[in-house]
């Protein structure tokens, strides 16, 4: 007779054993608590929600079934004997224990029937026991080991959510994600960039390396399988070239020219306890290849910026939930294997919905069998159990151990699927934050970084040190005052608000299929996200005035920038003390330094007034150029591209020339009909006030590199859809501006300046201090009738062209950065102000050399650490405050931290979103600035690898 059964996703489980296996599991961890005496049994519960997180103290004789006590001892027996037989090292206080039972089991034997003595097994072999039971036994440790895997990845966001999370906090995150789900230690890929090279990275190592591709690896790559699953060779030459881990077991996936590598430390391979081994079977590759991706992108993207945690925690979870629904086959094969101790089994796996479990097909097998068919939608899998008869008592336990297993595996998968969404919808809510904690009162999930205001409110401990340690109850993240609202809550069932400190909080019960799963704790920050609605709502009509309204814009981008700012501090501390830091609001800054000099009384120095006096004209003093010999040539096309090099040229001539190329290139010269001879005249005059003061970094060569840069962007933006927003005027401008946002530099900073109560500090009231300077000395030059090359432009068109070099150079403060670039964030989209985007594109120009190939960027970086490192010694002999980032900068590792936090905070956001607008035509860029971070990455690690030696 065909015996065939179905497993579905909606079968419920009896409420009645929920509740029993609730209460034994408290019994087995019970907590006292004086005064509360409950009687419990197996099919009624009458314990309120607070004794279940807090433990009940129960009347044991109440509850004794000696049937089901022996079954669930016999289980545990089995459980250490099969650990003991796999050779794996147990408690010596359990073996002990274990030794005692199985001599307790044998000299039963033997009063029994004494012949039996006879036949007593060693030490090293079980006790006599039923098959059906190992098997029973062996479904539930599969069911409760898989369940225990696949669940704690949805905890592993919790590490996102301190305060001190950092780039170490990635990598060992990413780690355990791929322990959890995939049951690998480590991973490692290569990326295939070009013929002669790879780029290796490796979790031994957490480096980027480039390998060679010889013969035997260049052989291997051409014989590996694409988009599938293999297992590499003990004498895989790819694997030669990895740092030594040991590792037993190694899996590959090669797709989009990646080589993926998963590592296994375990004493066997990779058994069905992970999905790598059966992915191919039940073609699980775009899970891997999702899971390969995301680690690879989440490494590489930590390494070169400041991540947002929320949005990796809003990845992990996209990521995660599709592993838990395939985590499933692993219990069918799990099942599978275990059936096959006692039972001759098939297997059959069919997708599309091919396979028919219908009479018809059915009939070319036995009659004599049973059938399991496990539904998925993509994928059925059919079990035929040879010689399984319902009918005897110890059949029919093992068939429904397996459907009730398989049961509640599914509903497992469904709530993980319904927790992500609700985790999904918290994660990106501003308004809320939210504590969610389970039946006993443990933390499940957090909705964001807890803000310091409430955290301050309340007086809550969250931190890594409690995540690691496993103490993340409710009792130990609140103060007294809050556990109490908490228990006093779920003691009395009340709905209602709980207050504390003028400040609001809600308490939600979990409840589902009327059982107690837990409770949530909501609080509510005042943000004032109203406004910015009202705002857009104001902005397509015209209600308010255009000065109103821009006025009002300000005010929110100053209040994103303030919280951002803070975010960045809180969220990662390293950027205090790089240079990073020079890019903060300057009256923060000062403000900060200013504090740490009270007292100080020393008289202060006078510091140079840099200001111009035409009187001494340095016209006659330089050599005489000729612009009218300068003809556009072959090689004037590298200033066209990223990688122009000033420092290439030695000639004072030829760096001139560069000025006068990209004027002609944008059609300057004869749009607006320049004097040769005042040029001549103004390019000189640049030239002396730049390199007036010696400085290694601002200097003439800066001005160029920045001038070209904006060239640069000006031509990428002449091939995109946005073309027309900055005509040619504006274009004139922005060459003008970029060319002389530096000039007369004194080679400190505006905080030296304020501090010093420089001439110019003064001049400026503190604002913009060498920023107005260098506007009013470029406009100075070109009021003078032997440098004046706006002679032609009337009027009305100096006027402009003044007001727009003003604010191009304004723009290059460096203390308006971010404000600067949440503005041009918040408008990017749909930007069609000239007048933005010139002062953007300044702005992302004076980071023209940071952003240059690694071997030319690091020059740059070594001369303005030269600045930095003078400016701090004076600092010091004159008794100003010190700039932390200036200190110390010829330590490798000291030098290198400072300019990846300068890199990943300041330069790349900027390329990144001007990369954005420009329809990706700076992608390069953004590479060339990764691969300089992963260069001040190593020799950082080289440094401390040094120290610790």
């Amino acid at each position: 007779m065909i015996q065939v059964l179905h497993f579905n996703y909606q079968d419920d489980e009896d409420e009645e054993e929920i509740k029993f296996s609730l209460l034994n599991y408290l019994n087995e961890i019970p907590k006292q608590k004086q005064g509360v005496s409950r009687q419990m049994k197996r099919t009624r519960s009458s314990i309120t929600d607070v004794d279940l997180i807090k433990g009940v103290q129960f009347d044991e004789t109440k509850l004794n079934d000696p049937i089901v006590d022996m079954e669930k001892a016999f289980k545990l027996i089995n459980h250490f004997y099969n650990k003991k037989k796999e050779g794996i090292n147990i408690d010596p206080r359990i073996n002990q224990i274990y030794e005692n039972i199985r001599n307790l089991f044998i000299q039963n034997e033997s009063l029994s029937n004494p012949s039996s003595a006879l036949q007593t097994r060693n030490s090293s072999q079980s006790p006599t026991m039923d098959m059906n039971q190992l098997i029973e036994s062996d479904l539930l440790d599969s069911y409760k080991n898989i369940k225990f895997q696949f669940a704690n990845y949805m905890k592993s966001h919790l590490l996102l959510m301190d305060e001190t999370v950092s780039y170490t906090t990635i990598f060992s995150l990413l780690r355990e994600l791929t322990k959890n789900l995939l049951n690998c230690d480590n991973f490692s890929f290569f990326n295939l960039n070009s013929n002669s090279e790879l780029e290796l990275y490796q979790t031994k190592t957490d480096i980027f390396d480039q390998i060679p591709i010889d013969q035997s690896i260049s052989e291997e790559i051409a014989s590996l399988p694409q988009n599938k699953i293999f297992r590499f060779s003990k004498e895989s030459p790819l694997c030669s070239v990895l740092e030594s881990m040991n590792y037993l077991s190694s899996y590959g996936l090669y797709c989009n020219n990646v080589i993926f590598i998963y590592h296994s430390k375990e004493d066997k391979q990779l058994d069905s306890g992970s999905i790598l081994k059966i992915a191919n079977d039940y073609q699980l590759i775009d899970e891997l290849k999702n899971m390969s991706t995301f680690l690879i992108h989440t490494i590489q993207n930590a390494k070169v910026q400041f991540f947002s945690p929320l949005s990796i925690a809003d990845m992990i979870l996209d990521l995660g939930i599709s592993f838990v629904r395939a985590s499933k086959f692993i219990l069918i094969e799990q099942m599978y294997n275990i059936i096959s101790q006692m039972y001759k089994i098939d297997k059959q796996i069919q997708f599309n919905d091919r396979l028919q479990t219908d009479q018809q097909e059915i009939q070319v097998w036995d009659s004599e069998s049973v059938y399991i068919v496990f539904k998925d939608y993509q994928v059925t899998v059919c079990f035929k159990i040879y010689q399984m008869n319902l009918q005897k008592q110890a059949d029919q336990r093992i068939y429904s151990e397996v459907k009730h297993y398989y049961e509640k595996y599914l509903r497992f998968i469904r709530e993980c699927f319904d927790k992500s969404a609700f985790y999904k919808f918290f994660l990106r809510s501003n308004d809320s934050l939210v504590f969610e904690f389970d039946k006993s009162g443990h933390l499940l999930f957090l909705s964001r970084p807890i803000p310091k205001q409430i955290k301050s409110n309340f007086n809550i401990q969250f931190n890594s040190h409690m995540i690691h340690n496993n103490q993340l109850s409710y009792n130990k993240i609140f103060d007294q005052s809050v556990v109490s609202n908490i228990e006093n809550y779920l003691q009395d069932h009340n709905w209602k608000t709980m207050k504390d400190n003028e400040k609001q909080y809600e308490i939600f019960l979990k409840i589902e299929e009327n059982t107690y799963k837990g409770f949530a704790l909501i609080f509510t920050e005042n943000i004032k996200g109203w406004v910015k609605k009202q705002f857009k709502q104001l902005e397509s009509g015209n209600q308010l005035d255009s000065k109103i309204k821009a006025k009002i814009r300000k005010q929110l981008i100053q209040h994103e920038t303030i919280n951002f700012v803070n975010k960045l501090e809180e969220n990662n501390p390293d950027v205090k003390n790089s240079v990073a830091s020079l890019y903060m609001p300057l009256q923060q800054l000062i403000l900060k330094r200013t504090r740490s000099n009270q007292g100080n009384h020393q008289v202060q120095p006078k510091i140079q007034n840099t200001e111009i006096e035409f009187k001494k004209s340095r016209f006659q003093s330089m050599e005489e150029l000729d612009l009218s010999e300068f003809v556009l040539g072959n090689q004037d096309d590298v200033i066209d591209t990223f990688d122009f090099n000033i420092m290439e040229l030695t000639n004072q001539k030829e760096k001139h020339r560069i000025v006068w190329v990209i004027l002609k290139k944008n059609g300057i010269l004869d749009d607006f009909k320049l004097p040769y001879e005042n040029l001549q005249n103004f390019i000189k005059e640049m030239e002396y006030h730049y390199n007036i003061n010696n400085n290694p970094y601002h200097n003439y060569d800066h001005g160029i590199t920045v001038m070209q840069t904006a060239h640069y962007f000006c031509k990428g933006l002449d091939q995109t859809t946005k073309n027309t927003i900055i005509d040619n005027f504006n274009r004139f401008v922005l060459m003008i501006s970029s060319f002389g946002h530096d000039v007369g530099h004194s080679g400190k900073t505006n905080v030296f300046e304020i501090n010093s109560l420089s001439d110019l500090a003064i001049r400026y009231h503190d604002k913009s201090v060498l920023e107005q300077h260098h506007a009013a000395l470029t406009i100075q030059i070109l009021k003078n009738p032997q440098s004046n090359i706006l002679i032609n432009l009337n009027q009305v068109q100096f006027r402009n062209f003044r007001k727009g070099l003003i604010a191009n150079i304004l723009s290059t403060d460096m203390s308006e950065h971010f404000t600067l670039i949440k503005d041009f964030e918040n408008r990017q989209k749909n930007c069609n102000d000239q007048k933005i985007l010139s002062n953007y594109i300044m702005h992302v120009s004076d980071f023209g050399g940071a952003a240059k190939k690694s071997n030319i960027s690091v020059k740059w970086s070594a001369r303005v650490n030269q600045e930095f490192s003078i400016q701090y010694k004076l600092e010091g002999e004159f008794g100003y405050p010190q700039q932390p980032y200036m200190k110390d900068l010829h330590i490798p590792q000291v030098l290198a931290k400072s300019e990846m936090g300068f890199l990943k905070v300041i330069v790349r956001p900027c390329y990144v979103l001007l990369n954005e607008f420009l329809e990706g035509k700076l992608k390069h860029c953004i590479g060339y600035i990764d691969d300089t971070i992963q260069y001040w990455e190593k020799i950082g690690k080289k440094g401390e690898e040094q120290q610790f030696q």
